[in-house]
């Protein structure tokens, strides 16, 4: 009885990763007509890349207009695929980032393969997972994020990508090899402190 139980668990397993990836790949067929985009490589890592490893257990809180806040119904990742910003740290007003924005971005930035892409601003590291998809086991991301916490969240996040280095730090003067695309999606408050102290 326990084998069958094992194997039971092991088929449910199995038909739910199905699911998803189903479910993520409308997603991105989604994202790139919001986004007025046809790009099969865009296409491609929207799909690939599980929204859900990069923002924590859910439930999550996706704003709604005018300014509330609202919690998914339960915490099965299905509800992230949607094109909508998921918070990270609510209190904070911080998110992970509109997708056919970001489709829309990338398409602009025409990342190909082998190339290097300083990723500024980060958050949790889902885009800069899509940009390691795009510049490939060939091409390398540098992720710079300046809060501490979030660039740790992202390590771990992202530890799986060989092709990734994040550092924590101020994107404005943090050193970086010469990049072929630089893209920024960090959010301020006030312009940065640039005196020397």
């Amino acid at each position: 009885m326990l084998a069958f139980d094992r194997h039971w668990s092991e088929v449910q397993k199995l038909e739910r990763e199905h699911e998803l990836r189903i479910v993520r790949r409308a997603f991105a067929k989604h994202v790139m007509a919001e986004a007025m985009v046809n790009d099969g490589r865009i296409e491609a890592a929207f799909a690939q890349v599980p929204r859900e490893d990069f923002l924590g257990p859910g439930p999550w809180t996706m704003p709604r207009w005018p300014g509330v806040l609202v919690p998914t119904p339960a915490a099965d990742p299905v509800y992230l695929y949607v094109d909508n910003v998921v918070q990270i740290i609510a209190e904070r007003c911080l998110n992970n980032g509109h997708p056919s924005s970001h489709a829309l971005w990338l398409a602009a930035a025409a990342i190909t393969k082998g190339e290097h892409v300083v990723h500024v601003g980060v958050g949790t590291g889902y885009y800069t997972a899509i940009l390691a998809h795009l510049t490939g086991a060939s091409g390398k991301v540098t992720a710079i994020e300046l809060d501490p916490d979030l660039a740790g969240r992202t390590k771990t996040n992202l530890a799986s990508f060989a092709n990734v280095r994040v550092w924590q730090g101020d994107g404005f003067s943090m050193p970086f090899d010469a990049a072929d695309v630089i893209y920024v999606n960090a959010g301020v408050t006030r312009p940065a402190d640039t005196s020397a102290g």
